[in-house]
């Protein structure tokens, strides 16, 4: 288990006690590169016009509904030995921004494949390494998408698993197909707790956040500063003193209810609806005296490959009082403090065989599954989109100009 720290003392008012643990696995769960064989690979170490000889760029609007951006060979950029996939806010091929993709003419089998990396540095942003058989499926065998990654601004992981040819209709009409869809936070602490300087008194607290996906928290806890009416200094006045909640909604594919952030129990969990702003407002009838507030958010994986792992950790929040005319802020957290994956390089790889696909993060196994649809020649693929409907943060002008940047693209196959 690797650890950081998190430096998170505010100076003003209170105190932020939150720690960053990389929850990814050991050295003895490291890919060993010395029983494979490089069958393949670009280290983007020449000039800009040679991309073409490798790779093929989509040139024009993009279909996917929930792409907001059209892609242009112009927005894939090789300099200094870095693929640059640009995002750029102007209107073209009938969609408000621009961003780059490519994929290989060469295409793979099973393997061990792995790009070094930076995010996009800003929310919106979906930055990806996959496979997918561009060229097409043969008859009888399925089409399958395997995102290594599909990585959200500051440090989010998304592993996906898509079966796009046996679809099925859900009773609502609704036609979807098979997948595995994976939201991992392999850098941060599940535990929050912010103590206040001195005490506040107050009929109401909240906690919001952008975070891209739904938030899983299963405790808040606010503490009381000194006793009062049915409670003590020290108790938890979310559960003991009635506290009425309020929020965004629930993500109604998951058994959660909004009760559950305050039910003193950490084995069950509300799970916010997934798009758009998140909040989580608690109130009372009269006043109470805080001292501190505390988070417990994302969700312990107690089964399969990946027990003991935290998944779902929340990007970024802010925690407020309520001062009889308007909210006051207390804390604010970003994870982009504890790992900011658009500054920092990381090699996302996967080993994919008939049995398995297993990824991982610098070399390290973070996540192992079946394979049970996976088994015909595919493409790499390198792309960068921005996403409506908050599915990757808010779309603000922060997204232009802003790169996703890959150092280099290999494919290995084991040794014999």
């Amino acid at each position: 288990m690797r650890n950081k720290t998190v430096d998170a003392i505010r100076k003003v008012s209170l105190i932020v006690v939150a720690s960053g643990v990389c929850a990814y696995s050991n050295a003895s769960d490291d890919i060993d590169l010395s029983q494979w064989t490089l069958t393949w690979n670009d280290e983007f170490d020449y000039e800009n016009d040679e991309l073409d000889k490798k790779w093929i760029s989509q040139n024009g609007p993009t279909e996917n509904q929930w792409v907001l951006s059209s892609r242009w060979r112009d927005n894939a950029v090789v300099k200094d030995g870095v693929l640059y996939l640009l995002s750029k806010k102007e209107n073209r091929g009938g969609q408000g921004w621009t961003t780059g993709n490519v994929w290989t003419k060469e295409t793979f089998g099973f393997g061990y494949y792995e790009a070094r990396m930076k995010y996009a540095g800003a929310y919106g942003t979906n930055n990806s390494f996959w496979l997918w058989p561009k060229q097409g499926v043969s008859e009888g065998d399925k089409a399958c998408e395997i995102d290594i990654n599909e990585g959200h601004y500051p440090n989010i992981i998304n592993t996906n698993v898509h079966n796009w040819t046996d679809t099925y209709t859900l009773p609502s009409g609704r036609v979807t197909h098979d997948d595995d869809q994976l939201h991992h936070t392999l850098n941060g602490s599940p535990e929050h707790a912010v103590e206040l300087r001195r005490p506040v008194y107050t009929k109401k607290v909240r906690l919001t956040s952008n975070n891209p996906a739904s938030i899983h928290v299963s405790e808040f806890r606010v503490i009381a500063a000194e006793s009062g009416e049915g409670y003590k200094a020290g108790d938890n006045l979310a559960v003991l003193n009635q506290a009425s909640i309020d929020t965004n909604g629930i993500f109604d594919e998951l058994p959660s209810k909004q009760v559950y952030a305050i039910d003193g129990k950490e084995n069950t969990r509300w799970v916010s609806k997934k798009h758009g702003p998140k909040w989580l407002e608690l109130s009372w009838d009269k006043e109470v005296p805080v001292k501190a507030l505390e988070l417990r958010n994302g969700w312990l994986q107690e089964f399969g490959e990946s027990k003991g792992e935290y998944r779902n950790l929340i990007s970024d929040y802010s925690l407020e009082y309520h001062d009889g005319s308007k909210w006051v802020r207390v804390a604010q957290y970003h994870a982009k403090k504890v790992a900011d994956y658009s500054e920092e390089w990381h090699r996302y790889g996967l080993e994919w065989d008939e049995d398995y696909f297993r990824f991982y993060l610098d070399g390290d196994l973070f996540y192992e599954m079946r394979n049970d649809v996976c088994f015909s020649e595919t493409t790499i693929l390198l792309s960068l989109a921005i996403l409506k409907a908050d599915i990757a943060g808010p779309v603000t002008d922060a997204i232009d100009g802003t790169s996703m940047k890959i150092d280099w693209v290999r494919y290995y196959t084991k040794d014999q």
